[in-house]
C-alpha cells in the first residue's frame, strides 16, 4: 500500500508519449481525426468551421451565429432540443475563438445513434429566432457594460488595438452600439456563406463503436462540400507604444505589456514560451515573486505568448493597487532587463523545464484532452515532429539561448504597455 506519510521520489520526464489521431475522410471529403481511447463510454463528437471572429466583416455576427446554433431549428424550439440531450444524458457546446468556430456534442457511446441526429439538425437547420437573437443580444450588452466598470476588461479592449490597429480582427472589441446593429438576417447570411457545407474537420475522441465513422457519413458526408472562404489578415506595426484609460476612482490599476510577435509554426515560439514561463508563467516566476511575494503590490501575474492563425503576441498581464501602479511597472521592466543581462541560473531553468514538460503531460491526460492538443497543431498544418520539438526544447534549451531570445524580442522600445485605472505618476 502507497504510504502517503513519504515525500515520492524525484523523476525527471525524459520523453512525452502523444496518441496519433486516425484520419479517416466521408465521403464528400471531410477529414475526421479520431482518438479512441479512454476507459468511460463517452464521446465527444467536434464540428469545426473557419468561421472565427476574425471572419466577420462587422463586429458580433461570427459570435453570435456559432453561439445561437444550439437555440431552435426549423423543426425545433430551444427547450425541445435540451430536453432530448437531457433524456439521453448528452450536451451541445458551442466555442469561438478569433480563427475558429466550433459545435461540440458530448455524448454516450450508445447513445450517438440517438444524439448525432441532433447535432446535425443544429449544424444544418438553425434558424436564429429573432426574440432568442434579442435575448442573446441583450444579456451580453448587460454584461458588457459591467465589464466596463472593470479596470482589466478596459486595458485588455485597448490592448488588442494598441497591438494590431484599430478595426484589426484580432483587436476590434465590441461597444454597445454594436449590439443593437446586429440582425437576424446577417446571421442567416454569415451562417449560410460560412457553416453550411463548410465543415473544415470533425474531431473524435473517447470510445469508439464500430458504427461511429458510418453514423458521421450517414448525417455530414452525404451533403456537397463548399469551399470555404479564405481569410486575409495582414499584421501592420503600430507605433504608439504608451496607453492609459482613466477610471477615476479605481482602486486597483490593470496593467498589460506585450509585443506582436509569431505563431507556433516560427522556429522562436517554443524558446518565447519557455522565456514567458520563466518571466510569469507559473506561480514560482521571476514575477509572482517579485511583484506579488517580495512586494506584495498584486494577488497574481502573468506573462505568456499567445498563438493566433495569422500572427501571436507575447502579454504581461496584471493588477495592482493604485498607489503601487509606477513602481510595479518599474519591477515589471527591471525583471526583463534581467532576462536581458543575465543568464538563467540552471537550478532555476530546471525548475522550468520540468513545470513545462508537466504541464504537456497534464495537457494530454484523456483522449478529450488529446483531441484539443492535436486540434491546436492540425490548425496550423502542424503534426507529430511539431510535438516532438516542443519536448526537446523544452529538455535542451539553455540559459544562453534564452538570453539572446530576450535580447531579440524583449527590447523595451519594441513593448506596448497599456494601463488603467487611476491617473499615476508615471
Amino acid at each position: 500500500m502507497l504510504d502517503r506519510t513519504l515525500q515520492p521520489n524525484f523523476g525527471k520526464i525524459e520523453s512525452i508519449d502523444l496518441m496519433e489521431p486516425k484520419v479517416r475522410h466521408l465521403d464528400n471529403g471531410i477529414p475526421v481525426f479520431s482518438i479512441d481511447a479512454g476507459e468511460q463510454e463517452v464521446l465527444k463528437v467536434e464540428l469545426v468551421f473557419d468561421a472565427g471572429t476574425a471572419s466577420s466583416d462587422k463586429l458580433l455576427v461570427a459570435s453570435s451565429t456559432v453561439k445561437l446554433l444550439t437555440e431552435g431549428t426549423e423543426k425545433r424550439s430551444a427547450q425541445e432540443i435540451a430536453e432530448d440531450m437531457d433524456f439521453y444524458g448528452a450536451h451541445l457546446q458551442t466555442e469561438i475563438g478569433h480563427d475558429d468556430g466550433s459545435l461540440v456534442l458530448y455524448t454516450l457511446s450508445k447513445h450517438l445513434k440517438n444524439t448525432i441526429g441532433t447535432l446535425a439538425e443544429t449544424y444544418a437547420e438553425a434558424n436564429f429566432p429573432e426574440r432568442d437573437l434579442e435575448t442573446f443580444l441583450l444579456k451580453h450588452k448587460q454584461e458588457l457594460l459591467v465589464n466596463e466598470e472593470k479596470v482589466g476588461y478596459l486595458s485588455a479592449r485597448v490592448f488588442g488595438t494598441a497591438l494590431f490597429g484599430e478595426g484589426h480582427p484580432y483587436g476590434r472589441s465590441a461597444y454597445s452600439k454594436d449590439y443593437e446593429a446586429v440582425t437576424r438576417n446577417d446571421l442567416v447570411d454569415f451562417h449560410a456563406a460560412n457553416l453550411q457545407g463548410r465543415i473544415k474537420y470533425i474531431f473524435l475522441a473517447g470510445k469508439l463503436d464500430g458504427d461511429t465513422i458510418q453514423l458521421l457519413n450517414t448525417y455530414f458526408g452525404q451533403t456537397s462540400r463548399q469551399p470555404i472562404p479564405s481569410t486575409e489578415v495582414t499584421v501592420s506595426p503600430q507605433d504608439e507604444r504608451t496607453f492609459h484609460v482613466e477610471k477615476a476612482g479605481a482602486v486597483q490599476n490593470a496593467i498589460k505589456i506585450g509585443r506582436v510577435l509569431f505563431n507556433r509554426t516560427h522556429p522562436d515560439y517554443i524558446g518565447m514560451q519557455i522565456l514567458s514561463t520563466v518571466l510569469g508563467g507559473y506561480f514560482g516566476s521571476r514575477l509572482m515573486d517579485n511583484i506579488r511575494e517580495d512586494k506584495g503590490y498584486t494577488y497574481g501575474i502573468r506573462a505568456g505568448m499567445v498563438s493566433l492563425k495569422h500572427s501571436g503576441y507575447f502579454t504581461i498581464s496584471t493588477e495592482v493597487g493604485s498607489d503601487v501602479c509606477a513602481p510595479a511597472l518599474t519591477e515589471i521592466y527591471r525583471e526583463i532587463e534581467r532576462l536581458r543581462k543575465e543568464l538563467i541560473p540552471l537550478h532555476e531553468l530546471e525548475l522550468v523545464r520540468n513545470y513545462m514538460l508537466g504541464s504537456v503531460l497534464k495537457s494530454i491526460d484523456g483522449p478529450f484532452h488529446i483531441s484539443e492538443k492535436w486540434k491546436g497543431y492540425i490548425q496550423y498544418g502542424l503534426g507529430m515532429d511539431a510535438h516532438h520539438d516542443l519536448v526537446k526544447q523544452i529538455r535542451t534549451i539553455t540559459s544562453e539561448r534564452l538570453r539572446e531570445l530576450a535580447n531579440q524580442y524583449l527590447q523595451p522600445n519594441d513593448l506596448v504597455q497599456v494601463t488603467a485605472g487611476s491617473k499615476f505618476q508615471d
